[in-house]
């Protein structure tokens, strides 16, 4: 008699699963039971819930009386049907090669899969013969690896522990196998979303070979200079970028001036979408021969100024001017021009605490070049010190509606937007002020 096995596959099962086994039931070995809630109150949504056949559930729960479930009592989930003992009598008495009268033997039942009876020590002369009776199953060499997600196939001889971040696609390309094998031989779900940090699944089985150009890309590759990398990139890569919050291909390509085309060339794990970016790991962003192309303009760090006469001690790289009129102060300037007081004084160091040393009719520093975002469109004006990411949607009208500009001074700092303002590049930065 064989045992039957069946495995419920459900999002949360990690955290519920403590690695306990519970005999609840006679002939149950579960490994798993939980209590249904006010939505999975049948049997058969109850075994829907967990990935499971009613006839399974029933199986393994003998004495519950479907279809209604009590919300205050566990049932199992995941668990083996244990043969039921066999009883002494049901097992014919072995017969003696003698002629004597036998000496009556003792039976010894077990409820494991293998069952053995044995003769009690005789004190007559006699030849008794003691049968061993077993059961016909053979089960499956124990992995070497722990702990296993559920469902491994059971002639499974490579495994592989899911790491932060795996997905379908990853695991199979990291073991040179296809998903759709990596599906057949362990209980995954369709979306891939059941996979157990740090638990092993199965990525291979006798008879298979792993693809060597799978897995060339990250086997072969040598150790990279930064830490931690996305697999899949080229072995030859030699820049690197790490992923950051709100990236996007297009905003990693262009900070990094080279193409999305290329991006994912030199990143072969990132999917079409490219939604499946780590947060925090590198990429690669550049191979030897292939040159960046420049994705900023260069700002002067020491600018004349173009304005006469200024105050003494402005910053040397003041691209923005303002000239002091009369019942000025600091504060009323900094709201002239979009920006603090502090800003005022740090841009004028010889402006004293109380701004009360102003110089009538002469400039004073009201703005400094901005470290541009990136990517930026090209054709930006380098005095820009405010800027604006292209969503969709976005037109030259509703950004300088926004930011309280003319759409002449729009167009007048970026250089490279045209007269229909149809080139918008989709996550990229154009400037708002100069």
């Amino acid at each position: 008699m064989q045992l039957t096995r069946f495995i419920g596959v459900a999002g949360l099962l990690p955290a519920l699963v403590a690695g306990r086994v519970t005999k609840l039931r006679r002939g149950v070995e579960c490994y798993l039971d939980a209590a249904p809630d006010s939505s999975t109150l049948t049997c058969q949504t109850f075994a829907d819930h967990w990935y499971i056949t009613l006839a399974d559930f029933q199986r393994v729960n003998p004495n519950v009386n479907c279809p209604n479930l009590d919300i205050n009592t566990s049932y199992c989930v995941y668990g083996d049907v244990v043969p039921e003992p066999i009883s002494s009598s049901s097992i014919p008495p072995p017969t003696s090669s003698s002629s004597s009268s036998s000496t009556p033997l003792t039976t010894t039942t077990s409820t494991q899969s293998s069952l053995v009876i044995s003769s009690t020590p005789s004190t007559t002369t006699s030849t008794r013969t003691s049968p061993t009776v077993q059961t016909s199953s053979t089960s499956a060499p124990s992995p070497s690896v722990s702990p296993l997600l559920p469902g491994v196939a059971s002639n499974c001889n490579r495994f592989y522990k899911i790491v932060s971040g795996d997905e379908c696609d990853i695991v199979a390309a990291k073991n040179g196998i296809t998903t759709a094998q990596l599906r057949s031989w362990n209980v995954i779900n369709t979306s891939c979303s059941n996979l157990w940090l740090d638990y092993y699944v199965c990525v291979g089985i006798p008879g298979v070979t792993p693809s060597s150009t799978i897995r060339s890309t990250t086997s072969s590759a040598p150790t990279p200079t930064v830490s931690p990398v996305m697999p899949g990139h080229v072995s030859n890569c030699n820049r690197w970028d790490k992923v950051r919050s709100g990236d996007q291909c297009n905003t990693l390509a262009g900070r990094s001036g080279v193409s999305v085309t290329q991006l994912r060339s030199w990143n072969t794990q990132i999917n079409a979408q490219c939604n499946n970016l780590w947060l925090d790991y590198y990429v690669c962003v550049g191979i030897p021969g292939v040159t960046p192309s420049p994705t900023t303009s260069t700002i002067s760090s020491a600018l004349t100024p173009t304005v006469s006469p200024v105050m003494p001690g402005y910053a040397s790289n003041c691209n923005r001017w303002d000239k002091v009129r009369s019942g000025d102060q600091c504060d009323i300037i900094a709201s002239r021009n979009g920006v603090t007081t502090a800003q005022i004084r740090t841009w004028n160091n010889q402006i004293n605490a109380g701004c009360t040393n102003l110089w009538l009719g002469y400039y004073i520093c009201v703005g400094v070049p901005v470290t541009p975002p990136s990517p930026v469109m090209p054709g930006i004006v380098v005095t820009c010190n405010r800027w604006h990411l292209i969503a969709s949607g976005n037109q030259c009208d509703n950004i300088a509606s926004r930011y309280g500009i003319s759409i002449a001074q729009f167009r007048s700092w970026n250089t490279q937007v045209n007269a229909g303002c149809t080139n918008l590049w989709l996550g990229y930065y154009v400037c708002t002020r100069a």
